[in-house]
């Protein structure tokens, strides 16, 4: 509504000015012999011009009604509507920052849960149970998800979709990032874990020379076996989280606020233009007529005159000569004005991105800016779960599938601005002896793998270091010594002058008292 509101107001200034340039030329067309009129006709035309207060770009070949028009059929334009949300994230700083926003929250505080499947597991032998607790801690671990969650994060905020190989030894696995426009949603495996296909067409040599060794293997070996072009990445070799997961198509989470944006863009290029008109000042010369109306100067008289103001006057000053009264029309909007209209432009954009103002730039309320980090964290907790299946399907594959039990990678439903509440909120619950030393370790960053490799360190084989160990001396630790107690006293140039006095006096003793 705000975009059509703004292009009816261009159109109307646009078409008010187009009126004017043509009421200036036929005033002009009535020359007079004595006078010449081409730096005058060059002068006005070029006031009414309003040169640079409509620019209508394009970005990547849209216009601003193209881009409006994608939102309604994003299934026709899924790999153009990614590269609009590229382009934006590189040249808007309203887009970037509102991606980083939603990004630079997101932490991976994970442990793992014990879920029981019959009442074997009373039974069973605890050193089996330890060795695949432990062993299924250090596989998760082998996926580094903590250290590659921003990088997840952005692929799936900027792009809808991560698309990801798996490379996986002994020691370590990584995760190789591939482009949104060569890949393709398949299927869905174990709940919400998709896979997704390559478009082996689409695939310069020299892109597939930067891929991992094993995924170009897989790429030759598919052109023997399969008949089309796409390549399906096996599921213990794929990742693939989507933020839209209700369909497959691509479609940025942020991509309807390209248009505000743009509406934003436009205000200010309005208001400029405004400000500009506003600062331009025009001097009047009446140049003086006969009874019968002509002009009783020459323009040899008259140019002399106009040359010495220029001279003089600044650049933002016009000069005109006419032998009419000139009425300069000023526009009825102040600079408050305009700056109500920007302002009103930026509030619309974060209202349809259903985003705080507060979280960018002044806070009015500190209970609404904490209620609104609460909303926006229940988006990152979305993608929390979908790591969780895709980690659950990972491990199963790799055959972590016990007959009493089961062993689960649970997430903290926590971002950087609400750890601190969760951990306090640990704590008051460990005081009351709920099983939950897991999780307040993995909120203050130690996972259970390093739980388990931090314990047996400080615990077996440094518990000798550590027992020596002891806390720094303080009067909360230990007794006064030569009957002195209290706190230490002050240097003598941190104390007020009233202890000064005080000193001075000897207030304190007993026989100065009253």
């Amino acid at each position: 509504m705000s975009s059509k509101n703004n292009n009816k107001q261009s159109d109307d200034i646009q078409n008010q000015h187009n009126k004017d340039k043509n009421n200036v030329e036929k005033f002009l067309e009535h020359k007079s012999p004595t006078f010449n009129f081409s730096s005058l006709k060059r002068l006005m035309l070029s006031e009414l011009s309003y040169k640079g207060a409509f620019k209508y770009n394009r970005i990547c070949g849209f216009t601003h009604r193209q881009i409006i028009n994608m939102t309604q059929h994003p299934e026709r334009y899924g790999d153009n509507i990614v590269r609009l949300s590229q382009y934006m994230m590189r040249k808007s700083g309203y887009y970037k920052r509102l991606i980083d926003y939603f990004v630079n929250m997101a932490v991976i505080n994970w442990t793992v849960d014990t879920e029981i499947k019959q009442n074997t597991l009373f039974q069973m032998n605890q050193n089996t149970f330890r060795k695949n607790y432990i062993k299924f801690a250090a596989q998760i671990n082998k996926f580094k998800i903590d250290n590659r969650i921003s990088d997840i994060m952005k692929k799936i905020y900027v792009e809808d979709a991560c698309f990801g190989f798996i490379i996986e030894n002994d020691i370590d696995a990584s995760i190789y990032f591939i482009d949104s426009r060569y890949c393709e949603i398949k299927s869905i495996a174990n709940g919400n874990v998709l896979q997704y296909a390559i478009n082996r067409s689409l695939l310069s040599d020299s892109y597939i020379d930067t891929l991992p060794e094993e995924l170009q293997m897989l790429l030759k070996q598919s052109k023997e076996i399969s008949l089309n072009n796409m390549v399906r990445i096996p599921y213990e070799n794929s990742l693939c989280l989507k933020y839209h997961n209700d369909f497959t198509y691509l479609y940025s989470p942020f991509y309807p606020l390209i248009s505000a944006i743009l509406d934003i863009d436009d205000v200010k290029d309005l208001a400029k233009a405004k400000s500009e008109a506003d600062a331009y000042k025009i001097v009047y010369f009446k140049i003086p007529t006969n009874d019968e109306g002509q002009l009783s100067l020459g323009d040899e008289l008259i140019t002399p005159f106009i040359e010495a103001a220029e001279a003089i006057v600044p650049d933002r000053f016009g000069i005109i000569p006419s032998p009419m009264d000139i009425q300069l029309i000023e526009s009825k909007s102040t600079v408050s004005d305009d700056k109500n209209k920007v302002e009103q432009s930026v509030d619309n954009y974060y209202g349809e991105a259903g985003v705080s103002k507060a979280l960018i730039s002044s806070a009015s309320s500190g209970s609404e800016l904490k209620l609104s980090m609460k909303v926006d964290s229940s988006e990152i907790y979305r993608i929390y779960r979908q790591i969780e299946a895709w980690i659950d399907l990972q491990m199963k594959l790799r055959g972590h599938i016990y007959n009493g039990y089961q062993f689960t990678c649970h997430i903290l439903p926590t971002t950087i601005f609400d750890i601190d509440d969760y951990i306090d909120r640990q704590l008051k619950l460990s005081q009351a002896s709920i099983p939950n030393k897991g999780m307040l370790l993995a909120a203050n960053g130690i996972n259970t793998a390093k739980m388990l490799g931090n314990s047996f360190t400080e615990n077996t084989i440094f518990k000798d270091i550590f027992d020596m160990w002891q806390p720094l001396k303080s009067s909360h630790t230990q007794s006064g010594e030569l009957n002195e107690s209290g706190r230490p006293k002050k240097d003598e140039t941190d104390i007020e002058s009233s202890t000064d006095t005080q000193r001075q006096n000897d207030s304190n003793s007993i026989d100065n008292r009253i």
